[in-house]
């Protein structure tokens, strides 16, 4: 209070705000709390919200960041929690994904970084997963790669064993939006969904992935660390088993027959497709 003297103007024995009536409440917890509690909880003030407990308050009272002392007062308010009906918008119904018929027909991609760079100058690893079978690719690659080269790598370790996705989900990287990626979005017939921004559920399969790739991957490489890249296809194995229930080791030739009738349809597809036969 010392310190505020110069603001201050007294009346026998109570400060007021210099140039105003408002008594100066000092910094006294129990006094603030009594006065909050005053214009927020007695039955006549209605127990209102902040802004205006705040109009009743500074009617009469100042003191420094008071502003944000009721508005923490009044959120931890435990009878508005109770007493008030919600503003908020009902949350909509869920939307089911659609359940997909063949394999490799909707992919997922993510980057996973921070790798010590190998020997063979890697240091990111490019995951593909499978939506139906939950199978994986994890392919060695570097954090500055471009566009054009993570579009190789996806013909070489995708396209070229497996089909041509229909739908291809990722997050929002460049090396995703540019409009290299369009252009080859556009020739192969695949479409492109990408995730909401800082909502990684969108995407959660492959996130957990990711998280399993990494602890295999500590427990492989404990005294070869900057050999980790050489791992990857053992560490493939026990990723293109399915993962789920519903799809045991039982589905794999089925799952074979369907991806190779499905790159034949592809293949006619792009044959018949002007633009990919004139570039």
């Amino acid at each position: 209070l010392a310190a505020k003297r110069h603001l201050l103007q007294w009346d026998t024995d109570i400060a007021y705000r210099k140039g105003s009536t408002k008594i100066w409440v000092p910094n006294y917890p129990p006094l603030r709390q009594l006065l909050l509690e005053e214009y927020h909880d007695a039955l006549y003030v209605g127990q209102f919200g902040s802004n205006k407990t705040l109009t009743g308050i500074a009617k009469h009272y100042y003191w420094p960041y008071m502003a944000a002392d009721v508005q923490q007062f009044v959120a931890s308010c435990a009878t508005c929690q109770r007493i008030k009906s919600s503003k908020q918008k009902k949350a909509g119904l869920l939307q089911p994904l659609p359940v997909l018929k063949q394999p490799w027909q909707v992919v997922s991609l993510d980057f996973i970084i921070g790798f010590p760079t190998t020997t063979s100058g890697h240091d990111a690893i490019l995951v593909v997963i499978d939506k139906l079978s939950k199978m994986g690719h994890f392919i060695p690659t570097h954090t500055t790669a471009r566009t054009q080269e993570a579009a190789q790598l996806f013909v070489c370790y995708i396209i070229s064993q497996h089909v041509i996705p229909t739908t291809l989900i990722s997050y929002r990287d460049p090396k995703f939006t540019s409009k290299f990626r369009k252009k080859l979005m556009s020739l192969l017939g695949t479409k492109h969904a990408m995730s909401s921004a800082y909502h990684p559920q969108t995407d959660g399969q492959t996130k957990r992935v990711n998280q399993i790739l990494e602890q295999l991957l500590r427990a492989a490489c404990k005294d070869e660390i900057f050999k980790w890249d050489l791992h990857l296809p053992v560490l493939e194995l026990p990723s293109t088993t399915p993962l789920t229930p519903l799809l045991d080791r039982r589905c794999s030739s089925s799952t074979t027959d369907a991806t190779r009738s499905r790159h034949k349809n592809r293949q006619h597809q792009l044959q018949s497709n002007p633009h990919t036969s004139s570039s």
